[in-house]
């Protein structure tokens, strides 16, 4: 007897498709499972068919990733995806060229609305929906005549898993192991973490024709960013039978009690307390990571027991930080940043220099930063060189010309012991 084929109509809210599984995370009226569409309960290359009409939309961008992945990973080879949403193209054609009230439908049709599992919060054109599931490794894709919501404009796509599947499966796998480990659903981190998956995919034709060597490659490129990226990625090599856990048994070990002591947190630390170049904050966290990264292939060499190697990053207390990346060491010194102001408008002095310290040592490059200490500095009748000195970094990388100007005059008050004339209110990022 041949096994039925499962079909799956995910987010079916409340149509039901006889002859479905059918899935919904916030409708239980007449779904047959409740859950994340990105988490589904069936083994991989097990589904024929999966149909999800208006729903991709209602995921960010970076999250659709994750989430074809996983039907990716369930479909059988030569099994069936068809897709529903609406044609952000189109829809804004008819939005611009209708009047006020067809505008508002079309709105709603554009930006979903305000009720559990309808507010939308992506858009696609076929060419970008396209090259997205070609990213995932969907191959035959085609696009046809919407057969539901036909009042705006959408589109249909249909397309197939390849037969030939082994590569994008281990990736589809290794991204939902990842996201798990992680524990996250924040966009802050999965865009930024981006970057460091593709040093993985960059990495993995070399990595089939020479596992040994680039398995600690990949080791020593991500493991900066968070241990679990690698952890990840040799589990799920174990787990297609790309290498035996017995040959990377050791390095295993070494990831696991690397995200144990949060490892990217000790280097976020080093980089804080780390000497960088005025002015080249960008170009001296590039040259951080390229050390680190030898460092770590030093480590794994086993020519220097690790603890030793790593000793003055291992003993450093951990700063807190998701994943350990430019963007998001840029957005910390930032937040530090404005919370000074906050404190400098609320006449806390030493506590606002205490965060525009802290600012300047994640982020050497912000020119408000050194502009707020000056000002700071007068009202706390500073010694005249420790003013003029910060009022001097910020001329040095400023670049609003209207700005330099502003801290020109009040650098000459300094120098010329009129600190009384010098703003007694913060410099905020809308200055």
């Amino acid at each position: 007897m041949m096994n039925k084929k499962i079909k799956l109509n995910l987010g079916c809210g409340f149509i039901y498709k006889h002859g479905y599984v059918n899935i919904d995370k916030f409708d239980n009226s007449v779904a047959d499972i409740i859950c994340d569409i990105d988490n589904l309960p069936f083994k991989s290359n097990s589904v024929d068919v999966i149909e999800a009409s208006q729903l991709i939309e209602h995921f960010d961008y970076v999250h659709c990733k994750y989430i074809l992945s996983e039907w990716f990973r369930v479909l059988r080879p030569n099994g069936t995806l068809i897709l529903e949403t609406p044609d952000l193209e189109n829809s804004f054609r008819k939005f611009v060229s209708s009047n006020i009230e067809t505008q508002k439908t079309t709105l709603q049709w554009i930006y979903g609305i305000d009720s559990p599992g309808m507010q939308h919060k992506t858009g696609f054109t076929y060419n970008l929906l396209k090259n997205l599931l070609e990213e995932i490794g969907f191959e035959k894709i085609l696009r046809e005549e919407a057969k539901t919501h036909t009042y705006e404009p959408g589109m249909r796509v249909v397309c197939r898993k390849p037969k030939d599947h082994l590569d994008r499966s281990f990736f589809a796998c290794f991204r939902k192991r990842l996201k798990m480990e992680l524990k996250t659903d924040d966009s802050y981190i999965l865009i930024p973490l981006e970057s460091w998956l593709k040093k993985v995919s960059d990495s993995y034709e070399e990595f089939k024709k020479n596992k040994e060597n680039c398995i600690n490659k990949i080791i020593s490129k991500t493991v900066i960013c968070t241990p679990l990226i690698p952890l990840a990625f040799l589990e799920e090599c174990v787990n297609f039978g790309f290498v035996k856990k017995s040959e990377i048994r050791s390095r295993i070990n070494l990831l696991n009690y690397l995200a144990k002591v949060g490892f990217h947190k000790k280097i976020f630390s080093l980089w804080i307390k780390s000497r960088k170049n005025f002015g080249k904050v960008e170009e001296e966290f590039k040259n951080f990571i390229t050390r680190l990264e030898f460092l770590m292939l030093d480590s794994l060499s086993g020519q220097i027991e690790y603890e030793e190697r790593l000793k003055y990053i291992l003993d450093l207390a951990p700063s807190d930080i998701k994943i350990f990346d430019f963007y998001l060491v840029s957005l910390e010194a930032k937040r530090l940043f404005n919370i000074g102001v906050k404190y400098f408008h609320k006449k806390k002095f030493h506590k606002a220099l205490e965060f525009f310290f802290e600012s300047s040592r994640i982020n050497p490059d912000n020119p408000l930063v050194y502009w707020n200490m000056a000002r700071v500095g007068c009202i706390l009748k500073f010694e005249k060189h420790k003013i003029a000195k910060w009022y001097e970094k910020a001329l040095s990388i400023i670049k609003n010309g209207e700005h330099r100007k502003k801290l020109e005059r009040e650098l000459n008050y300094v120098i010329s012991g009129k600190n009384n004339l010098v703003p007694k209110e913060p410099i905020s990022e809308e200055c």
